[in-house]
């Protein structure tokens, strides 16, 4: 029953500037792609579940419609692959008013669900608003509680520093705008900085703490780069605990086999197993292929931060 609901998938493409990162999100978000293929530099194309194009469409704007808000990355249907194709020619096909009458519906059906959450202004209190979301019923894969809004606005304007808070939905996604006062104090995260992955430390900048590996060194994930104290002055033996503000870069090189169609699907791949971000840079990237089995080599560059 599975594999025979699994042949009704979209065909989507998505445009924009690396656009195997729009793919992150789609992760996140819990949905499976399919069959990825880059097509162009700034185009990829992926198929996706039918229950889950909808859900492609909230989170990147569709290129075919008007665009509230600016997203790096647009969407378009590319049709449907599989069993879906011919039944969705059979639809085409029924009458106008027939179609009309299914294309509100499937509309008011989505409207009424929520795909996705995201926080925009003030990032510090991104935890507090999804907790706060959660217990009023707003989160992902949930119905949308209209009667909810003005509780959670409420909620999150109780916070400290809090001066100004709304709660918008565009299609399946609800964006929640914080901002705080201008002498809002800033919040920091204790504990010491650890590296978040294992490679070869270029460069390391803590304005403060105590440094404890120095550029050149090769690290591992989870290794201390600065620690949350410094020394004493009276007291060399004593320790005094501090946040740290630091900011480091790693060289790291990723390497994996994948048995896919192309060259071009197997990076797609392993750049999506790789969860980099928006700061990250990809510098050198090998694909060798050994009858179908695609060796993927890429070395990039991390940049970490805490409390910066």
């Amino acid at each position: 029953m599975n594999g025979f609901l699994g042949n009704f998938r979209e065909k989507i493409c998505i445009e924009g500037t690396m656009p195997e990162r729009a793919l992150l999100r789609l992760r996140k978000a819990g949905i499976a792609v399919y069959n990825v293929k880059k097509t162009a530099k700034n185009q990829i194309q992926f198929r996706v579940k039918k229950k889950d194009s909808e859900k492609v469409f909230a989170i990147y704007p569709n290129v075919c419609y008007n665009r509230t808000e600016y997203s790096p990355y647009v969407a378009r249907k590319m049709g449907a692959v599989g069993l879906g194709k011919p039944i969705e020619t059979l639809k085409k096909r029924v009458g106008l008013l027939l179609g009309g009458c299914l294309f509100f519906g499937l509309v008011n059906y989505a409207d009424a669900f929520v795909f996705d959450v995201e926080i925009v202004g003030e990032q510090a209190y991104k935890r507090e608003a999804v907790a706060v979301l959660e217990e009023n019923g707003l989160k992902p894969f949930s119905t949308y509680k209209k009667d909810r809004v003005d509780l959670v606005c409420a909620q999150l304007l109780a916070l400290e520093d809090v001066e100004y808070c709304s709660v918008r939905k565009f299609g399946g996604r609800i964006v929640v705008e914080i901002r705080t006062t201008d002498f809002s104090k800033p919040r920091y995260i204790d504990g010491d900085m650890l590296a978040s992955r294992s490679g070869t430390l270029l460069s390391i900048t803590a304005l403060r703490g105590t440094t404890l590996k120095r550029a050149g060194d090769e690290i591992k994930a989870g290794e201390t780069l600065v620690g949350g104290w410094f020394l004493s002055p009276t007291d060399e033996e004593k320790r005094v605990r501090v946040q740290p503000i630091a900011r480091a870069r790693i060289a790291c090189t990723y390497e994996t086999d994948l048995a896919t169609e192309s060259a071009e699907q197997a990076f797609a791949e392993a750049y999506l197993a790789l969860g980099l971000s928006d700061r990250d840079e990809i510098v050198k990237k090998e694909i060798t292929d050994n009858n179908g089995l695609f060796h993927v080599k890429i070395e990039y560059t991390v940049v970490q931060t805490m409390n910066v």
